[in-house]
């Protein structure tokens, strides 16, 4: 049987450097999935390395908050106006 894991949300607003990484992402021409572009953000938090993550922290922030990038990724999120409830305002 599979472990339930409760659903995390940020409790702050999402940052500025956040909201930039999350955007390079998701551009169209990288043709990441949602897992690529986690397991990127997980490889320069381990290892301080990645050819497409640059921002650290931004990256910290997404895997500390998965559920909100798979979501972004999933619903096309606009990254100018993104849902409130997932953002932490």
């Amino acid at each position: 049987m599979k472990e339930f894991k409760p659903i995390k949300r940020p409790a702050e607003p999402m940052l500025l450097d956040v909201k930039i990484e999350l955007r390079h992402l998701m551009h169209h021409q990288l043709q990441l999935s949602a897992d690529e572009a986690f397991r990127e953000c997980q490889k320069l938090v381990n290892t301080k390395k990645s050819d497409i993550v640059s921002s650290e922290n931004a990256a910290k922030w997404l895997v500390e908050y998965e559920n909100v990038l798979l979501k972004a990724f999933m619903e096309h999120w606009d990254l100018d106006d993104p849902p409130k409830y997932w953002t932490g305002e």
